[in-house]
């Protein structure tokens, strides 16, 4: 039996789901994938930073807790791929077992990078320590929704029977900064079904509340800064709490209506043979409360199904 590691190394969070190829999951978290760069001192041992190429950083949660002009915001592929080492490092020191095969996905619009991305998770370095993988699998974003959807349906953990055997449908994955998008016909896809876009995801509601706040408090954020705000619907500048619920709300809808419309461009007078769009990645959960027969999600762990997905394609490989 091999331990499966299948991580979502996304734009906005990190989703990882870790088990055994039994198909027994014993962990599943997320963090934000923020770097925050730092200086090492070296009469102060601090477990949290983590030196990489030369410079030392703090990850996620840690990241954020820095002042802004430190933080890195992962929202182009280059940054993604040379940081890639690092939020995998996060992964294994938090559950403290280095995984015998790893899964990880790439957009459709990037995945001819997926052999650089590759090699960058093979082999690394981090606080003297180097790691070497073996079993290292790129699949193209969207993907593991996939295998996750025909396994759980909208219910993850509960596994579904016949969800979506004989369905028609678009999926749709909506990350940080891309947009994936698959076409299903009769429970089946293919590669060539796949469609991805940059810059078309939650980072685009990050850009308009990062607007917000220097319009009304002349305050510059990041995006991942943004994004925590668009999550609680609060800005807290200096100890007072800014409800931005009504700006949220409104900036929301809007992007609602665009994607749906931006779906309906890609694929258009095939979607009246489709039973339904189905939604996954951490934007999905701004529909919850829009659910209807033509668009679904799932019940809970929205951002979840990737990584689930991934995991569920390297318990086979093993």
């Amino acid at each position: 039996m091999k331990n499966v590691l299948g991580i979502d190394i996304g734009y906005g969070d990190i989703k990882v789901i870790f088990g055994t190829s039994d198909g027994t999951i014993t962990s599943q978290f997320k963090f934000p994938a923020v770097i925050g760069v730092t200086k090492c001192n070296a009469y102060i041992q601090d477990p949290r930073i983590f030196n990489f190429c030369d410079r030392s950083y703090y990850v996620g949660q840690d990241a954020l807790n820095l002042p802004s002009e430190n933080l890195i915001d992962i929202t182009e592929y280059k940054n993604l791929e040379f940081y890639a080492p690092l939020f995998l490092y996060s992964v294994i020191k938090r559950i403290g077992i280095t995984p015998d095969i790893v899964v990880c996905g790439l957009s459709k619009s990037q995945i001819e990078n997926s052999g650089y991305f590759k090699e960058r998770l093979k082999k690394f370095t981090v606080n003297g320590t180097e790691f070497k993988f073996d079993n290292v699998f790129i699949l193209p974003q969207g993907a593991g929704s996939k295998l996750a959807i025909d396994k759980y349906g909208d219910d993850f953990p509960n596994q579904q029977q016949d969800f979506n055997l004989t369905k028609n449908f678009v999926g749709v994955d909506i990350g940080f900064n891309t947009l994936d998008m698959f076409l299903v016909a009769s429970g089946k896809t293919s590669p060539n079904l796949f469609e991805g876009i940059e810059h078309e995801g939650i980072m685009k509601i990050a850009t308009e509340v990062a607007k917000i706040i220097k319009t009304k408090f002349d305050r510059d954020i990041t995006l991942h800064e943004a994004k925590e705000i668009l999550d609680t619907s609060v800005y807290r500048l200096r100890g007072e709490k800014h409800d931005l619920s009504e700006d949220i709300k409104k900036i929301k809808e809007t992007y609602l209506k665009e994607l749906l419309e931006l779906i309906y461009s890609k694929y258009g007078n095939i979607m009246d043979k489709c039973d339904y769009v189905y939604l996954t990645g951490g934007g999905s959960a701004f529909f919850d409360t829009q659910r209807s027969k033509f668009v679904k999600t799932p019940k809970s762990n929205y951002e979840y199904y990737n990584a689930i997905g991934f995991y569920l394609f390297g318990g086979r490989q093993a």
